[in-house]
């Protein structure tokens, strides 16, 4: 778990946030995803300040979803659809409404700039299908 401990920095220093994604797996995700598994369609991505992995953290503690480790570049999770798709379909969980860049980011056009959640994938996700989460560290 991430906390501000954990970077050395208070509340409203620059640590700029989470970029996270939800990915369905390339197989049928009846098994839960590994460090290594493939990125299938992308159900959806949003940014989030720096506590943004609370509510990750808070299912892993719950034990449903698993920690698959990673250094902020990235850190991967993964969790059934029946724990995650309900609570991101509206507004995912410490959604920043409006994604900030650094001064000094370089933004390709691959940069969404905004919230973007798949509704049709993400209701084809199943409640016992296993996604993949990954969170980038955006310091």
């Amino acid at each position: 778990m991430y906390t501000e401990a954990h970077f050395g920095v208070a509340e409203n220093a620059c640590l700029l946030g989470w970029h996270i994604s939800v990915y369905r797996q390339t197989n049928d995700g009846s098994a839960p995803a590994a460090v290594d598994s493939a990125k299938g369609v992308r159900v959806a991505v949003w940014q989030a300040g720096w506590r943004g992995l609370r509510w990750i953290d808070e299912l892993v503690e719950a034990r449903k979803a698993i920690d698959l480790g990673g250094n902020g570049y990235p850190c991967r999770y993964t969790v059934t659809a029946r724990h995650l798709v309900p609570n991101i379909i509206e507004a995912p969980p410490e959604v920043r409404p409006t994604w900030v860049a650094g001064g000094s980011d370089i933004l390709t056009g691959k940069w969404e700039g905004k919230t973007v959640i798949d509704h049709a994938a993400a209701g084809q996700c199943r409640p016992d299908e296993w996604l993949l989460v990954e969170a980038w560290d955006e310091s």
